[in-house]
């Protein structure tokens, strides 16, 4: 990115008349950081504020409940949705909106009923029509929602508006109605959930009513100069009677004509667990839905998709739509527009895409709310404020992947006087590895910010360096960190000595060679990586895994990507199977059904898990004064464990 072109982002621009300093947007993405019930937390104001502080033009606040009876507890865990729904709440929104305001930023919010709602007590769902479609979230309590009637959907346009007047009140900018994704008022747009015969069912028009008179009825309460727009799904993919772009068309002059000042241009089955829809790793697969409706609208347009500043500023150029949405790439560094502005280009902390702040929020059961894995510090920004140290210490550190670079680069930020020994000859770790397979390259902008980091932090680095406890503790260091990875495992099977059986490791760093037909032995995650990116040089590839699933320990998105790609390639995957024996030029399986069989292959590649690496950390003990463990060297787990520990240990030095 060249900071030099940009500039159509970093136009003033407007939405009615709000007046925007760029045109940069954080979209509403849910954080799981409100109290219990919906109030604002310490939490939630200090991660907006941060955003805030960072330079972009407009926040658009997550999606947040019109009513208290949208505030409950599911599936054993508590609401923690943000409520609009109660005037109690107005101090707390205060205090969130005066925030955002210290720093220019205009702060608008989301108005969002998930179609859930307490009802005496009990949990009930609802919607326009009383149909299960699992493609969408109807049905999520196991049987149809309840089809409201003409009275309570008034019922509900009226909490709309008292949100919208609540939101005025508490000094928001703006309010966002949500029509998107696979909520209340996007069930009505769509075919697929309305199937009502009255006039809020049938037509574009009539499925539109909800939506018209919610805006219609707001915007009498909050009055034209206070903004007041909609987001939408301008296509639906993988649903049966979905939203299409030709009824768009029709939808873009009415909700317009009744009042709408902006058009958020989203969709559905883009990044949800619909087999039949594109996942979410295209930069700008949802352009062209904005493009379309650009064309029939006079009213700003915002594009959203996967959008980076430099993509934002073409869309920008070609008028394809009038601001840009940047959601998970200011997840991951708060401070992104400000620094592109002031061409500070290489301290940007890069999104890899890997979407766990997306699916670790959905299975959020013990309510730690939204993480990012290349950002320890969102949603904890004042707990993890990087602060000058009382004393300054001499620290030694050793590895160089992400546990061992953050605790570096962190202490050093602190004042310690920092050592870092790398066994290899580059930082980095298992990165450099991780970053090989398919979908994985957007890791590699992510280890050059660590490494720039962590030299420009001042620490002292020594690579080709296998550091032993003698040479540590020749260093005299006040304390140590042992963050040297874990090692890989290898399982009990006769023959797993043999020349041909390698790691997933070596083939991935180039250590080891690959024969033309590989068998995999493990399923999980690294296994099947490794077997998509053989697969990608042309080498015929069979995974075994013990389970009964492939890749079980990754999250449904992102496997249901690799596991499309692994087919794709024509890789065999035998689940419920264990290989028994190594044989010359073969393996031997016994299958899900019981039977042996020999598979002929030319190299075995065990990708069976990772194990502790501690033992330089117990060689150590007692000979130094302080000393940590983290990351893999402590307990093999995934890269946001990693870096979170090892960002955590810099600051408790």
């Amino acid at each position: 990115m060249i900071a030099t072109r940009l500039k159509k982002v970093f136009e003033p621009t407007s939405i009615g008349r709000m007046q925007l300093k760029n045109r940069i947007v954080m979209p509403p993405m849910g954080t799981n950081y409100a109290e219990a019930g919906g109030a604002v937390s310490q939490r939630m104001l200090d991660y907006y504020e941060a955003r805030a502080k960072g330079g972009v033009g407009l926040i658009i606040v997550e999606g947040s409940a019109p009513s208290v009876r949208c505030n409950i507890s599911f599936q054993g865990r508590p609401s923690y949705q943000a409520s609009l729904g109660d005037d109690k709440f107005i101090p707390g929104w205060r205090r969130l909106t005066d925030a955002a305001h210290k720093y220019g930023a205009k702060i608008a919010i989301q108005i969002m009923h998930a179609t859930l709602e307490n009802w005496d007590g009990k949990a009930v769902q609802v919607g326009p029509s009383p149909v299960i479609v699992p493609a969408r979230v109807m049905g999520i309590l196991g049987g149809p929602p309840h089809e409201l009637t003409v009275a309570e959907i008034a019922e509900r346009v009226e909490w709309f508006v008292s949100a919208a007047r609540r939101a005025r009140e508490a000094g928001f900018d703006g309010v966002e109605i949500h029509g998107a994704h696979q909520y209340i008022v996007a069930a009505f747009l769509s075919s697929a959930t309305n199937q009502r015969k009255d006039n809020y069912g049938g037509s574009v028009e009539n499925k539109a009513r909800f939506l018209t008179e919610i805006l219609q009825a707001t915007i009498k309460e909050v009055g034209p100069d206070f903004p007041v727009w909609v987001r939408f799904n301008a296509r639906e993919w993988g649903v049966e009677n979905g939203v299409t772009i030709e009824e768009t068309r029709q939808l873009i002059p009415l909700v317009v004509k009744v009042g709408a000042q902006a058009l958020h241009v989203s969709g559905y089955g883009v990044g949800s667990y619909i087999t039949t829809a594109p996942i979410p790793d295209t930069p700008g697969l949802l352009v062209p839905l904005a493009e379309e409706v650009k064309k029939l609208a006079d009213v700003p347009v915002i594009a959203v998709g996967r959008l980076d500043l430099e993509l934002g500023e073409k869309i920008l150029e070609e008028g394809k739509a009038d601001l840009i949405a940047i959601g998970r790439r200011l997840l991951a560094d708060p401070d992104l527009p400000n620094k592109v502005a002031e061409g500070r280009l290489a301290e940007v902390i890069s999104c890899i895409d890997c979407m766990e702040c997306i699916e670790r929020l959905a299975f959020d059961e013990r309510g730690e709310g939204l993480t990012c894995v290349v950002n320890p510090a969102a949603g904890k920004e004042k707990a993890f404020q990087v602060k000058p140290a009382g004393k300054a210490r001499k620290v030694v550190v050793v590895g160089g992947g992400p546990a061992g670079m953050q605790a570096a680069m962190v202490a050093a930020r602190r004042g310690h006087k920092v050592t870092l020994f790398e066994k290899n000859a580059k930082l980095g770790g298992q990165l450099n590895i991780a970053a090989l397979p398919p979908f994985k390259g957007d890791i590699f902008p992510w280890i050059d910010y660590l490494v720039s980091q962590v030299k420009r932090a001042g620490v002292k680095v020594k690579l080709n360096t296998d550091a032993t406890a003698a040479m540590i503790v020749a260093e005299r260091p006040d304390a140590v960190v042992i963050a040297s990875g874990g090692i890989p495992a290898m399982p009990d099977i006769s023959g797993i000595d043999k020349p041909n059986v390698v790691t997933a490791q070596d083939v991935l760093s180039g250590k080891a060679k690959a024969g033309q037909n590989v068998v995999i032995i493990g399923g999980g995650m690294v296994g099947c990586e490794t077997g998509h990116y053989l697969a990608e040089k042309g080498k015929t590839v069979t995974i075994i895994e013990i389970l009964k699933r492939m890749a079980n320990d990754m999250f449904p998105m992102t496997r249901r990507r690799l596991m499309d790609g692994l087919r794709s390639k024509k890789v065999t995957l035998l689940t419920s199977a264990t290989c028994e024996e190594i044989k010359e030029g073969a393996v031997q399986v016994c299958t899900a059904d019981g039977k042996r069989e020999t598979i002929p292959t030319d190299t075995i590649v065990i990708a069976v898990g990772y194990k502790a690496n501690d033992r330089l950390y117990k060689a150590l003990e007692g000979k130094v004064p302080e000393m940590h463990c983290i990351g893999n060297s402590a307990k093999p787990r995934k890269i946001l464990e990693a870096n979170s520990e090892g960002y955590q240990t810099g600051l408790a030095l």
